[in-house]
Parts: C-alpha cells; structure tokens; sequence
C-alpha cells in the first residue's frame, strides 16, 4: 500500500498540466479555440500566429441566458447561437482546447450591449471571403462587430503570409484562385490570434 500510495505521489506532478482548470465563466467572456494542424485552420494559424504562442483558429462570445450559458458566434454553419454545451462537445471532438480571455475592467461596460448587438447579427452567412461586407460575418469580424460601437477593438491588415518565410500559403492561393479574386492582402479586418494579443483582454484559463 504505501508504495502504491508512494508511486502515486511520483506521479502526481506530471498529471497536472493534463488537469482541467476550473473557470468562473461571465458574461462576454470571449472563448478562444486552438489552431488544428491541417486545412483552413492550419491556413489560418500559418498567416497570424506568434511563434512559439498558442494558436487560435476561432473565437466566440459567451452569454447569459435563462437557461445557462449560451455561445454567440459566426462559423462555417452561419451567426448562431449554441448551448455551451454543445459547444465544448465539438471542440472536444476536434481535440481543440477552449481558452477563456475576458475584458478587462475599463471595457467590461461594453459587454451588456456586445451581447444585444451580437444577438441581432444571428442568422446570417459565414464569410468565406473575409473581405469585410454587411451580408456575412466570420468569427472574429462577428466579435468586432459586436463590440464595434464601443471601439474595444480595432481593424488591421489582413496577412495570409507566413511569417517567416513571407509566402502565401497555397491554401489561400487555391481558395482566392477559386473565388475568382486575389488574395486580400492587407484589406481591413480581424483575426483570433491578434484579437487575443488585444491589450483589453486578459487570459483567465483553459476550459476542459
């Protein structure tokens, strides 16, 4: 017994990076999900993630609701609104993890009408150009949009080239090629990895 008890005092530490974080989810928390390793996630993350950070693909905004925590936000499926439930499971299903960012006191204000805005954009299309436009949203350009009229955050060139070898992927070659259209280099808008590199947010932990 003692040494079972013993083997398992060994091992302890090199468990707890795997332990789920216990987080106080709030209103407009902002849940950000992991880069995966191939197609448009990887195109993604390849064009706007640090080297050496974690890498986001996605991002969505958490409300409060009557029956627990909802998700807003504009994916592949459209601007809709999700149990945070369901949202988890998908994201587990994917082996992404979901890392919660939130206001920091300053811009905390904004949340309460974000969350009215963003409930007013739902229904529309996924934008698969990402050129910016009124009839479609993408993730991070539904959070902007959402927080617009309090200026939380703000629009900056677009860059589908990798950063250290300063080429375009052909993911974003082949996509553009496809749309009839050059690649949006340097247009306005928005990306998760920068978003949560804003200065007005703040990491809180990892949800599992």
């Amino acid at each position: 017994m003692h040494r079972i008890l013993l083997l398992i005092g060994l091992l302890l530490p090199a468990l707890w990076p795997a332990v789920a974080l216990a987080v106080d989810l709030r209103e407009g928390d902002l849940l950000f999900v992991t880069a995966g390793h191939s197609g448009l996630s990887a195109a993604i993350d390849d064009a706007t993630g640090t080297r050496g950070s974690t890498g986001f693909d996605h991002v969505a905004l958490l409300a409060a609701t009557a029956k627990g925590w909802e998700v807003l936000h504009a994916d592949e499926k459209g601007s809709r609104r999700q149990p945070l439930s369901a949202f988890r499971q998908e994201a587990q299903a994917k082996q992404r993890q979901i890392v919660v960012y939130r206001l920091r006191a300053p811009q905390q204000a904004a949340i309460k009408n974000a969350v009215a805005t963003a409930r007013t954009m739902l229904g529309k299309p996924y934008n698969t150009s990402y050129v910016l436009n009124e009839d479609s949203y993408y993730c991070s350009d539904f959070i902007e949009r959402a927080f617009r009229a309090h200026h939380v955050f703000t629009l900056q060139p677009m860059n589908f080239r990798n950063a250290q070898s300063g080429q375009i992927a052909q993911h974003w070659v082949d996509l553009y090629r496809g749309m009839g259209m050059d690649v949006p280099q340097d247009q306005p808008g928005t990306n998760p990895n920068d978003m949560s590199a804003a200065p007005v947010l703040q990491r809180v932990g990892v949800l599992e």
